[in-house]
């Protein structure tokens, strides 16, 4: 695995240095948070930086921003998933609960139409066995 790239002497030395966009970023993926959007990653003081580039340990220095990130990743993790989860279980609850309606509504229908026909089967009765106690002329 290759060192990683080494930040800018500009970034190095200025600890309020916010991250730059990523070049191109355009389009679609600008509704998607760079991991430096979502985590702050802390800066260091000057006082604690090497003095020159070729001081510097870069994997050491991987390594720490690393293990920083994923420490703070994964404090956040649980917020971040929850609002995954979230929208993703809201779409589900929207289809249950349209799949839920149609339901409800065809079962209702269907007990309508059976107490409408049990209706009309118990007055066709009554009017029959009316008719048939009547005396004949």
């Amino acid at each position: 695995m290759a060192d990683p790239q080494p930040p800018s002497p500009t970034s190095m030395s200025d600890p309020t240095a916010s991250a730059a966009p990523a070049p191109g970023r355009t389009g679609p993926d600008e509704a998607i948070p760079m991991l430096t959007e979502i985590v702050q990653v802390p800066r260091y003081v000057p006082e604690e930086l090497p003095r020159t580039l070729e001081e510097v340990d870069w994997s050491g220095l991987a390594e720490r921003v690393r293990e920083n990130v994923t420490e703070r990743l994964s404090r956040r993790s649980e917020a971040l998933l929850d609002a995954a989860l979230r929208d993703s279980l809201q779409t589900v609850v929207d289809r249950a609960a349209e799949s839920l309606a149609t339901d409800l509504r065809e079962s209702v229908m269907r007990a309508v139409r059976d107490l409408v026909a049990r209706a009309v089967n118990e007055e066709i009765t009554r009017v029959h066995a009316e008719i048939a106690r009547r005396p004949r002329p």
